[in-house]
C-alpha cells in the first residue's frame, strides 16, 4: 500500500498511532499563510481535535508519489471555506518529514 494511502486511512480514522508511525521524528508541517511552523508531536494534537469532523474532502487525487515526494490535490470545504488545496510531502526513510500547502479560495457552492 502506498504512503498517501496509509495516511489517507489512519488520517479519516484519526488514528494518532497510526499516523504517527507515518510521521518521521524530524516532522515538520508549514503553514505558509501564516508562516507557522507545527513539529510531529503539534501536528498530531491538531489532526485530533474536531477540524476533520468539520471539513469536507472532494476530489481527492494523488498527482505524483515516489520514494521521495508525495503531490496530491483536493477540494476542502469546512471552517475556512471552500479551497483548492495542494499538498507536498516530503518523504525521508519511508516516513513524511515535511508537508506545504498551497492554497486557493475558491465560491462558495
Amino acid at each position: 500500500m502506498s504512503l498517501f494511502k496509509k495516511w489517507w486511512d489512519a488520517a479519516n480514522s484519526k488514528d494518532r498511532n497510526k499516523m504517527a508511525e507515518l510521521m518521521h521524528d524530524d516532522y515538520v508541517f508549514v503553514r505558509h499563510a501564516t508562516g507557522e511552523e507545527l513539529g510531529k508531536d503539534e501536528m498530531l494534537d491538531f489532526m485530533m481535535t474536531d477540524v476533520r469532523d468539520k471539513t469536507a474532502s472532494s476530489g481527492r487525487r494523488l498527482i505524483y508519489e515516489n520514494d521521495e515526494i508525495i503531490v496530491s490535490h483536493s477540494i476542502l470545504e469546512g471552517p475556512t471555506g471552500r479551497n483548492a488545496v495542494i499538498l507536498v510531502r516530503l518523504v525521508k526513510d519511508g516516513k513524511i518529514i515535511r508537508v506545504e500547502t498551497g492554497n486557493t479560495p475558491l465560491p462558495a457552492k
